[in-house]
């Protein structure tokens, strides 16, 4: 499955859709797993420029990056108000302990959080992203980046909308299907 075949109504702007795209490797929608295996993976790293041409990972830096994608994932599902970050925070913390950022300076003289180490390996894939959420953090677009509220789908989004009350990645899909669903529980009395 090509990487463009999975819409994004909602990208997020400038760096953090390289958060947001890592993110929705995983289709919990349609199904597929973009970090499938280790060679997938390491196509598909490449393709998002997380890793340099002839990066490679292997099987073990793959399962951590799945589990790296599924923690950043519990923390947006937090950012839409259905999650305590607390766990997913803990388990982060956990992976990313070994990937280590560094302060440099640009040639505007402009300081920024880069990856120290700039090879090609899970640690320095966990970094970049990093830098980019600490980097939206500071210009408070961060929690604006949800995982979408229909837990059969978990896309991540951006919301845009001025008062952050977006909840879902599509409201003609997923916000029209829990309308749907909660419409029909009413009617079958169900609480």
């Amino acid at each position: 499955m090509g990487w463009d075949v999975w819409d994004n109504p909602k990208p997020a702007p400038g760096p953090l859709a390289l958060v947001q795209d890592f993110v929705n490797t995983r289709n919990y929608f349609d199904g597929g797993d973009l970090l499938e295996d280790a060679q997938e993976a390491t196509a598909r790293l490449v393709e998002l420029g997380l890793l340099g041409e002839g990066g490679q990972i292997g099987e073990p830096e793959r399962r951590r990056l799945v589990a790296f994608r599924e923690g950043l994932r519990g923390l947006l599902l937090a950012h839409n108000g259905l999650a305590s970050a607390g766990p997913d925070a803990e388990t982060l913390n956990g992976l990313i302990a070994t990937s280590t950022l560094a302060v440099r300076f640009g040639l505007d003289g402009r300081p920024a959080l880069e990856p120290a180490a700039q090879d090609g390996s899970a640690e320095g894939v966990m970094a970049r992203l990093l830098a980019v959420a600490v980097r939206a953090e500071a210009e408070s677009t961060w929690g604006r980046l949800k995982a979408c509220r229909n837990e059969g789908c978990m896309w991540a989004f951006y919301d845009a909308s001025k008062n952050r009350s977006g909840h879902w990645c599509n409201m003609d899909v997923c916000g029209a299907r829990h309308k749907m669903r909660r419409y029909r529980d009413r009617k079958s009395g169900v609480r």
